[in-house]
């Protein structure tokens, strides 16, 4: 996987917004997830129309940090969903 991969949400995650943190829940395992604001916010931008990088420039703009580090953290992310079956590529 690498910046230019554009994802979706996966068909067997399902989630809910719990003050301002996701809760992904795997629907065949049941087990769930938690994602911080960050990861939230990357998780609901997932529509499979913009590439990671693209996630990656608008958060950093948002936070005002370095771009090169929200590519590897989103990077890191996405790929322990993957792993998991929460995403999909588009």
């Amino acid at each position: 996987m690498d910046e230019t991969v554009r994802l979706k949400r996966g068909a067997k995650a399902t989630f809910q917004v719990v003050a301002e943190e996701a809760i992904l829940i795997h629907m065949d395992t049941g087990t769930y997830y938690s994602l911080n604001r960050v990861g939230t916010e990357f998780w609901e931008r997932l529509d499979g129309a913009q590439t990671l990088r693209q996630h990656a420039a608008a958060l950093a703009e948002k936070y005002n940090v370095d771009q090169a580090m929200v590519v590897g953290d989103l990077l890191e992310l996405a790929e322990k969903l993957a792993a998991e079956d929460l995403v999909e590529r588009a």
